[in-house]
């Protein structure tokens, strides 16, 4: 695979972070930066960047004899992250709905509509983050929102996996147009109510999800990220 000349870390973790959210790289896959460097046509410095900020980002684990490999969350794991979520969450929405204006809420609306058409699952994600993206868009504490962005990418492949389970169900609109409802009636406290209650029941649905049907980490083969 090819990059430009402006390639830099913050793109090739870009990139793994795809790999690793659309299940390309699996839990507990190792990351083998000789072989990534080969297929990004990349040298080994600036991968070796990228697999570091992906350890950061809660994403990837680095042991001293097996190097690299792509972290495996449990269900204790997902339910810190979702408790996080919910009160970060939370908090963005009740800072968000007396401040949020009349026109992104429309677009809001829209979105919660589209939504509810859709059964593509890709679709869905694409969505459902524009639609929280949007009700918290009234909030201006910017590191706020980019600890809520944070704690998303650290379980986006789990809810990729999810989506596939739930691609036909309309099992969040009725919690979505409750809180549409509460932003638009300017009620925050509603608001942040209707939010913490849509995170811990979706975090409840993945931690169950996940335990049925996501192995635990090991030795996978390199192949889902060969060229071809």
């Amino acid at each position: 695979m090819q990059l430009n000349a402006l390639s830099t870390p913050d793109v090739l973790a870009s990139e793994l972070r795809k790999m690793i959210n659309s299940g390309r790289l699996r839990d507990g896959e190792r990351l083998v930066e000789r072989d990534l460097a080969s297929y990004f046509s990349v040298s080994r410095i600036p991968m070796r960047e990228a697999i570091r900020q992906l350890e950061r980002d809660g994403l990837v684990e680095i042991f001293r004899n097996r190097g690299a490999v792509v972290r495996t969350l449990s269900v204790e794991d997902l339910d810190e992250i979702y408790s996080l979520r919910a009160l970060l969450e939370g908090e963005a929405v009740f800072q968000s709905a007396k401040m949020v204006n009349s026109d992104t809420l429309a677009r809001a609306e829209l979105t919660h509509t589209l939504l509810a058409r859709t059964t593509e699952f890709e679709m869905q994600g694409a969505l459902n983050r524009e639609f929280h993206d949007l009700i918290y868009s009234g909030c201006k504490n910017q590191r706020l929102l980019k600890l809520i962005n944070d704690t998303r990418n650290q379980i986006e492949r789990y809810e990729y996996l999810q989506r596939k389970l739930l691609s036909e169900t309309p099992v969040f609109q009725d919690d979505h147009a409750g809180i549409l409802t509460a932003c638009m009636e300017r009620d925050a406290e509603k608001a942040r109510a209707e939010v913490i209650r849509h995170i811990l029941s979706a975090g409840e649905i993945l931690k169950t999800f996940i335990s049925r049907h996501v192995e635990g980490p090991g030795e996978v083969s390199l192949t889902p990220y060969q060229p071809g």
